[in-house]
Parts: structure tokens; C-alpha cells; sequence
């Protein structure tokens, strides 16, 4: 907020484009690893499911919502001991 009520948003780098958006998925990033490392016996992950066809994408995603579904379940299905503190992108770990 400071940046923006400074107008230096654009000169320190933030998005322009879908700003909000952008910073929202960084923000859920950054917890997931908070609460990954809080919660140490939890497998707790974030993830991208692909752009799915949707209302809010007006249908035009790539792929249907059963497939956007799978990558949820997948995750939510791993077993104990599995990876934590991760970004999924359609169901493989994704640097930050």
C-alpha cells in the first residue's frame, strides 16, 4: 500500500497488469510455506490447477473442470510424508 500511495509501485517493480490478482497468489505462496513450516506433520500445498473452463473464465480455459478437479484431488489425496510447503502447476511442483 505504501508504494501505491507513494506512486512508486511501477518504479519498485509491481505488476501492472491484473496487479491485485498477482500479489494474491504470491501472498498465498507465501503462507502455504508459513504454514507449512508451522505445521511440520501436515502436508499442506497450494496449487494452480490449470486454466479451467468455467463461469468465470466464460468458458474459454483449456481444460474442463473434471481435469481441473483431478489436480485437487491428487494433491488432497497424497500420502503422509509427502512433500509440504509446495506450488503445484497441474500436478507437478513449480518454482515460486
Amino acid at each position: 500500500m505504501k508504494d501505491f500511495k507513494e506512486g512508486s509501485y511501477e518504479r519498485k517493480g509491481w505488476p501492472k497488469i491484473i496487479a491485485a490478482y498477482k500479489v494474491s497468489k504470491a501472498a498465498m505462496n507465501a503462507y502455504t510455506r508459513i504454514l507449512a513450516n508451522k505445521y511440520p506433520k501436515i502436508c499442506i500445498n497450494c496449487l494452480c490447477p490449470g486454466y479451467v473452463k468455467t463461469d468465470i473464465t466464460a468458458n474459454t480455459g483449456f481444460f474442463t473442470v473434471e481435469e481441473g478437479a483431478s489436480n485437487v484431488v491428487k494433491l488432497a489425496l497424497l500420502p503422509n510424508g509427502s512433500p509440504s510447503g509446495f506450488f503445484y502447476n497441474k500436478n507437478q511442483v513449480s518454482p515460486f
